[in-house]
């Protein structure tokens, strides 16, 4: 399975994994913001690191996009976020049955 439907499968429930997160690259620069896709916000404080931002589609492609930058761009776009992401940490993931 590719990453790009790893990511469609776990956002559809409005979730993502910790380590699908941590392993999710960071949107730097792009030519035309407006083309970038908003899926949801993210708050979460985890072990090694805390993400506070967005997670957006690009083309094909979901990136994490931080607070600062979404500040930083709310000059020139208007967000739009509709839902919260909620990070299942891997304790959790591990509890999870396996038909779940």
């Amino acid at each position: 399975m590719d990453w790009s439907q790893l990511m469609v499968r776990s956002l559809q429930d409005g979730s993502i994994r910790e380590l699908h997160l941590y392993q999710m690259p960071v949107l730097k620069n792009v030519e035309n913001w407006n083309q970038v896709k908003e899926i949801g916000k993210v708050e979460f404080r985890g072990k090694h690191s805390d993400y506070k931002g967005a997670i957006v589609q690009y083309g094909s492609n979901y990136f994490f996009l931080p607070n600062a930058r979404l500040d930083a761009l709310s000059v020139y776009r208007k967000w739009n976020f509709k839902k919260n992401i909620r990070v299942v940490t891997e304790s959790e993931h591990k509890k999870k049955p396996a038909g779940a």
